[in-house]
């Protein structure tokens, strides 16, 4: 039973080691706190988003709103720095709020002085990222660190 236990506590240790570096290599400091762009018309985009430490998130239709307007979850699945010191993030976001979970997948770009988030998403049903973040589409949106 010892020898057993052995074992077991070694393959433990060998699953932690290898779990912890991949953990540590994704910093999500410069994407958490609160994201605004008071010019957004509410209609068509959320002036306010709101990204917390454990996973969880809020979107408000405008900046001064004291209900959010959409309540989800969000998972980070590939995160990097680029050479010009941009954090990029590829996080698939899920709503809560609704009876049918809705994802997104987002590729986010934080500036290198984490002053300003960029975000292109594609519709879960696609289930995929988008490759590049295009100022011109659609599904475009760009806030400042409040």
């Amino acid at each position: 039973m010892e020898e057993k236990t052995k074992k077991l506590f070694v393959i433990s240790l060998l699953l932690l080691a290898m779990v912890l570096p991949a953990a540590a290599d994704t910093d999500l400091a410069p994407l958490i706190g609160t994201w605004v762009n008071p010019e957004y018309n509410p209609k068509r985009q959320d002036s306010k988003s709101v990204f917390l430490a454990d996973g969880t998130g809020e979107d408000y239709a405008t900046t001064y709103a004291a209900e959010p307007s959409m309540v989800w979850t969000y998972t980070v699945e590939e995160a990097w720095q680029d050479a010009g010191g941009a954090y990029w993030y590829k996080a698939i976001l899920t709503k809560i709020q609704t009876q049918q979970d809705r994802y997104y997948y987002l590729l986010i770009r934080i500036s290198p002085d984490q002053t300003t988030y960029e975000r292109e998403y594609i519709r879960g049903n696609l289930r995929e990222f988008p490759t590049e973040i295009n100022p011109r589409s659609y599904f475009y949106k760009i806030l400042y660190r409040e």
